[in-house]
């Protein structure tokens, strides 16, 4: 499969210590990747030098076969990045920050409000794109940061801890979008909600003191725990000849229904995926999926490598 994210032997340090070592993985075009760990494991160090803001000591990156470090400007415009920390500036209006970074991309005004336009009602943003982001709450800073990453309809995206502080409503806007373009974009999320990134990711990245501690799928991780993997969806609607579809699953080991809410269990990740399958996505308000905490998974990952 193409690879649209290319790492080889990359390295990062500060002031003598290492935040990446030796970090070599090819991320496949189309495809949802999270990176997982603890404060401090090197997560952001990554996203940043992903996104081409930073550039590795050691190593090298490839955008699509381009080199960042040759091809700085080129392999930019390919990636809309989100940092973990506020990109915004909190004493322009919120209309004047995303006219900025119109211009800073090169993108007609005009066309970008009309993309934006949806997401604007999304993110109720109406009544605070008018004033300062200094007045903001945590969430709508969140999502007028993420206005800004989604405006430039860029093949990759970059996203570290993408729905910090976010409220229901708009963390389950963001997912129905990931969810949307999933094959069409590569995405590349950042995490501490591992519960969250269950129910996107294909693939996997444990990192752990700037290295890689595990590198698989999603079933892969769960086959080491040997626990059953719990669903929620909640749809916009929910008909007799639906849940009847699901229930003559042999995949399903128990569904229950609280409305527009579906509760399930299944025997693994797999056959989450092949539940979820079933599902019209336009139906689809949010989606979860849980299996382990994270804590337990490091915990064994790193008891059986000896840390």
């Amino acid at each position: 499969m193409e690879a649209s994210v290319t790492l080889k032997n990359v390295s990062k340090h500060y002031q003598r210590k290492y935040a990446l070592s030796g970090l070599t993985l090819g991320i496949e075009k189309g495809s949802v990747f999270a990176v997982i760990g603890r404060s401090g494991a090197g997560k952001s160090v990554l996203m940043r030098l992903l996104s081409t803001l930073g550039i590795p000591d050691k190593g090298a990156i490839y955008i699509q076969g381009k080199s960042t470090s040759e091809y700085r400007q080129e392999t930019a415009t390919l990636v809309g990045y989100l940092p973990e920390h506020d990109m915004h500036d909190p004493w322009k209006s919120g209309w004047e920050n995303l006219d900025h970074r119109a211009d800073l991309l090169g993108l007609d005004r005009t066309h970008v409000k009309e993309v934006l336009d949806p997401w604007i009602r999304e993110f109720d943003m109406q009544a605070e794109l008018p004033k300062c982001p200094v007045s903001y709450s945590k969430g709508k800073k969140r999502c007028l940061d993420l206005l800004q990453v989604l405006m430039s309809d860029s093949p990759i995206l970059i996203l570290d801890e993408p729905t910090q502080a976010l409220d229901h409503a708009s963390r389950n806007a963001l997912f129905r979008y990931l969810l949307r373009v999933r094959g069409e974009k590569t995405i590349i999320v950042a995490s501490n909600r591992f519960t969250e990134m269950q129910a996107l990711a294909d693939r996997w990245v444990v990192l752990h003191r700037g290295q890689i501690r595990f590198d698989g799928t999603r079933e892969q991780m769960i086959e080491q725990m040997e626990i059953p993997f719990v669903g929620e969806v909640e749809l916009s609607e929910v008909d007799e000849e639906l849940l009847a579809m699901l229930r003559r699953s042999h995949h399903l080991q128990e569904i229950k229904t609280y409305g527009k809410l579906l509760k399930f269990s299944v025997q693994g990740y797999r056959e989450f995926q092949t539940i979820i399958a079933k599902l019209d996505p336009g139906k689809v308000i949010s989606i979860r999926g849980d299996s382990a905490c994270m804590d337990d998974f490091l915990n064994q990952l790193l008891i059986d490598e000896g840390y």
